[in-house]
């Protein structure tokens, strides 16, 4: 017997041009917020690889404790580069369940303006202090904006668009935030390269305090969707709402988190293989190049994410358009990536690690069909809670990932790291393929 879907769309009055493209005064105003605050993050968090490896470089007293431990200084920057990466993770799903039940009740606009907040008290802790304590102290506040923003995006297009205009709409959104990345990766490379990885870290932070704040005033004065889930609170606001969900979210669930593994396990440690270090160690520095290059790279990663949104929305928003195809790529790619770095970068240099950046640029070829698919198939009375509680349980289950990259480098070297976050990926790209039998727009 099928299952019906539980997001029956509610109806919409017929939406204006640019209401069908996403473009709305709420949606303008949650992606314009979402795309300063991530603009600043995006120009320092990507090399906190490095500011926790020279910060630890610059206290002699952490040094010399290690030395009476018998650790190398390479050994702790290594496990505490994995420990930041699992930390981050948790923060995140801690944040992704509670900003769904927070937004769910309280509205999505409050919501995000008190969130938004939050990121300040962590920038201001990294301005007053340069130590990896503080980094991992910080990171509970900085992390609470995107959090909350990933469900309310879904709530806020949820409740504005029609369902055939919502994979358009991912499309233009990922697209505004791919841009101003691009030019955040190459300053953060920049900064890093001129000031160092402590002095570059910090001046971005300092930019990403001034972006909050410009995204605050801009959701105060331009955000109009507030919307709250109508479920009761036993149904809407516990993890029993794992069990509404529909069974083919939870398949897709399931692929996701093993793609997300062979995301998490190297995503801290790509920086140390590829930049050039003064710490000794295994794999440290191995491609040699500077910060400035890696920040390049990473926008090349962007910008080929954002040219495949377009094509790939309006291909999968048509009528009888199939979502699953470009989802099943989208994990092929989270497969690809982690072994193309490590073998493409080390046969053929910098041209290598170009070719393997498109590769990570185009893991993003089925997000917004991926996205849409989500919103559909989730119980349209507590969007915002499950939205929060799928992301939660996603990001818990790879939380663990970071840190295992890290033992596994020293237990067996980068290589391995690099091949078993590949493996994980084929499983979860293999999963998706296999199980995931009907495309949501048949059932």
């Amino acid at each position: 017997m099928s299952v019906p879907i539980l997001d029956p769309s509610p109806p919409h009055p017929e939406p204006s041009r640019l209401a069908r493209w996403g473009i709305t005064r709420s949606t303008s105003a949650l992606l314009l917020a979402i795309l300063l605050i991530g603009m600043g993050q995006e120009i320092w968090a990507p090399f906190m690889g490095l500011y926790i490896k020279d910060s630890i470089a610059l206290k002699p007293r952490i040094q010399n404790l290690l030395a009476g431990w018998g650790w190398s200084q390479s050994t702790v920057v290594l496990l505490a580069v994995g420990l930041f990466g699992t930390w981050k993770d948790f923060q995140e799903g801690v944040y992704y369940y509670l900003g769904g039940r927070i937004g769910g009740s309280l509205g999505t606009r409050r919501a995000l303006i008190a969130f938004a907040m939050l990121p300040l008290v962590g920038y201001g802790m990294i301005l007053a202090w340069v130590s990896p304590i503080v980094a991992f102290a910080a990171l509970p506040f900085i992390a609470a904006y995107d959090s909350i923003s990933q469900p309310a995006t879904l709530t806020v297009i949820g409740d504005t668009l029609k369902a055939q205009h919502r994979t358009m709409a991912f499309s233009l959104q990922s697209i505004q935030r791919r841009i101003p990345r691009i030019i955040a990766y190459i300053s953060g490379g920049a900064l890093v390269t001129a000031l160092g990885s402590v002095g570059g870290v910090r001046a971005g932070v300092l930019a990403s305090a001034a972006l909050v704040l410009l995204a605050v005033l801009i959701q105060a004065i331009m955000l109009r969707s507030d919307s709250k889930d109508n479920a009761p609170r036993t149904a809407g606001y516990s993890l029993h709402l794992l069990g509404r969900f529909h069974p083919e979210l939870r398949k897709l669930l399931a692929a996701d988190i093993l793609a997300r593994v062979a995301e998490g396990m190297p995503r801290e440690l790509f920086i140390l293989y590829a930049v050039a270090s003064g710490t000794s160690a295994v794999g440290f520095g191995t491609f040699g190049i500077t910060a400035a290059t890696f920040g390049q790279l990473l926008a090349v990663q962007a910008f080929v994410a954002l040219l495949t949104y377009i094509p790939v929305g309006y291909i999968a928003s048509r009528p009888g358009g199939q979502k699953k195809p470009f989802i099943t790529l989208t994990f092929v790619f989270f497969a690809a990536f982690p072994l193309a770095f490590w073998w493409l970068g080390g046969q053929f240099g910098l041209w290598g690690l170009l070719l393997a950046y498109v590769i990570a640029g185009l893991r993003e070829i089925g997000e917004p069909a991926r996205k849409a698919m989500i919103t559909e198939l989730l119980p349209g009375d507590a969007r915002t809670a499950a939205t929060g509680l799928y992301w939660a349980v996603r990001t818990f289950a790879v939380m663990p990932a970071p840190i295992a990259g890290a033992i596994v480098w020293l237990a067996a070297g980068p290589a391995a790291v690099f091949i078993s976050a590949c493996a994980a990926g084929v499983l979860g790209a293999i999963a998706f393929a296999a199980l995931f039998r009907r495309d949501v727009m048949t059932l």
